[in-house]
Formats: C-alpha cells, structure tokens, sequence
C-alpha cells in the first residue's frame, strides 16, 4: 500500500519497519556565498548581481530512492540563472554537481559516483559521528543531532574559494530520525542510527521536504556501468582540471566529501 508523508504526518514507528522496504526521499538544497575577505572589486553591482544569481542556482531539489541495502541520489534539472553582466546584457549561471547520480551500498560498504563518462568507487566514510540527545521535530518526526568534524583539503584557486573559503575544520550537522531506522542521507552521507532529514555542511543546507515508503511502483536501484577508477584517481584529475579552469562561468561542484 502506498503511504505519502510530509513532514506534517504522522510519524511512522518502528515496527513498521520489520520486513523489507523501499522508498523515496525528496530532499531541498540550499548554499549561500558570502565574502569572508572582500576586496573593492567584490563591491561592484555586476560582481554583487553575479553572486546572487551563483547563490540562486545552487537551491535545488535531490532525490534519494532506497531500499534496506541500497539507495540512488539523483538532481532535479534545473534551467540555468539568468543576471545582468558588466555590459547589461543577460548572462546565465549554471551551477551543478560534477556527478549525475551516487549508488550507494550500504551492504558492502562502498559507493559509486556517476561522471557521465566515468565512475568513482569509495568507501563510504560514515564513522566519526558524534551522537547527541538534543533533539527537535521537523514536522511530526523527533530527530536527534550528531556531528561530525573533517579537516578540510586545500583550497581550490576558483571562484567559489574567493568568495567562501572554508574554515579549518569542516564541521557538519545531522538531525536523523529513529523512526525510520536506515543509516541512509543525502549524497554519501549515512551511518547514523536513521534517515537523515537535515544536514548543514560547510555553507549548504539539505532539508528533507517529503517521503514516500512502499509506493505501489516499486523501487528499482540500478547500479551505474561504466569505467572504474578510485577516489585518489578521480581528486588527482579534478585537481589538474581546477587548476587549469580558465573561465569562472563553467563552475562544476561537488559537494561530496
């Protein structure tokens, strides 16, 4: 039977959860840049105008399909920004995340990251979590906070490191629910003791806006074919890429780890 639930439902319990299941979660994603060392040229109204629009078309709308073991993360496409440049005219930003959907096994412990022309294999780093008993409700569900502290890598000589360089430490926020018992998220976060609903990152927002368990369609995890290669493989070509990126315009995000 197919059960829709906001985040005004009624919680699910536990139980419910005894036999295998399957479902969808409708994740809404938000980032804002802000200058942390502005310089003259950052006051101008075209640089002021571009940020908004760069700020604009990073809030997009992700899907997760699961099931007990596996899951898919996927992005809404999303028609690119328009903004007025130095010279009046209309320009346009598209912001976008380098992969087009993430595989998760939550079984075997590893992911895939779909690149359109090749695939990133990875273990899925999901300890490090510190579990709290403060808590809150999104909607009717009662979730609880855990966090977690990465050092960050180097920053990239881009146009998103000027305008929001990242702190020492990245430090994230979860809030999970038990009352939907998978160690599950949004990208290739998970390991807590149930489905996250909210995640601050370093400067983005994921907010769970809606979840569909058991819908009469069923789910169907498809894992992504394609060439292999390892995390280290794809950070050492990124890294050539970013350095030799010449126009700011043609900004690719990964907003993984």
């Amino acid at each position: 039977m197919k059960k829709i639930f906001t985040l005004l439902a009624v919680s699910l319990s536990i139980g419910a959860f005894a036999q295998e299941f399957s479902g969808k979660a409708t994740y809404q994603t938000k980032k804002v840049l802000k200058m942390k060392n502005p310089k003259p040229e950052h006051e101008t109204p075209e640089f002021k105008e571009r940020l908004k629009a760069m700020n604009k078309s990073m809030e997009k709308t992700h899907f997760l399909e699961f099931t007990k073991d596996e899951s898919v993360y996927t992005e809404e496409e999303k028609l690119p920004t328009e903004f007025k440049d130095a010279n009046g005219n209309t320009a346009s930003i598209s912001m976008r995340a380098s992969w087009t959907k993430i595989y998760k096994n939550l079984k075997e412990n590893y992911s895939l990251m779909d690149m359109d022309d090749y695939i990133v294999k990875d273990t899925l780093h999901n300890s490090g979590w510190e579990l709290s008993t403060e808590s809150k409700q999104i909607g009717n569900y009662t979730v609880y906070k855990a966090t977690r502290t990465i050092k960050p890598k180097k920053a990239d000589n881009n146009f998103l490191s000027m305008v929001d360089k990242e702190p020492e430490d990245r430090v994230y926020t979860a809030w999970y629910t038990s009352e939907i018992p998978i160690p599950n998220g949004p990208e290739k976060f998970g390991g807590l003791p149930g489905l996250i609903l909210e995640l601050h990152t370093p400067g983005m927002v994921y907010l769970c806006s809606e979840i569909v368990l058991n819908p009469k369609k069923p789910i169907v995890i498809k894992i992504p074919k394609g060439k292999v290669i390892s995390q280290e493989e794809n950070d050492k070509m990124q890294e050539s890429r970013r350095q030799s990126r010449t126009t700011p315009n043609r900004v690719i995000i990964n907003r993984g780890e």
